[in-house]
């Protein structure tokens, strides 16, 4: 099948000016990689690499996950995304009377005040 605008390869495959343009896009996307990438960006990938991994590594390795997850697929989450309610600082405060919500600002209590001391380490 010999077409004006297609060529055809032994194999009978048949590749047209598009697939050609398509190969030589790759080509030149490799070519434009390879004068980018020189020893500091392989470093500085490697170092955010590590570091993505090694938060992974932490977050994998505690209930913070099933935790969010869970979070995530409450119904009550659902209801507050579809209609969300309007707080202000009366319903606020009633708020802290709730179990649940006690629990909730005690993890993002605890989360900041890590994260203050992390940066003690910087």
């Amino acid at each position: 099948m010999r077409g004006e605008n297609n060529i055809d390869n032994i194999s009978g495959i048949e590749i047209t000016p598009t697939d050609v343009e398509a190969v030589l896009d790759l080509i030149r996307t490799a070519g434009i990689l390879q004068n980018y990438i020189n020893d500091e960006t392989a470093h500085g990938i490697a170092r955010l690499l590590s570091a993505v991994l090694k938060i992974t590594n932490t977050i994998i390795s505690t209930d913070f996950v099933d935790v969010v997850e869970r979070g995530f697929q409450d119904p009550e989450l659902d209801k507050a995304l579809i209609n969300p309610p309007k707080i202000g600082i009366g319903s606020l405060l009633k708020q802290t009377q709730d179990e649940d919500f006690q629990k909730g600002m005690g993890l993002m209590i605890e989360l900041i005040k890590a994260l203050g001391r992390a940066t003690e380490d910087i």
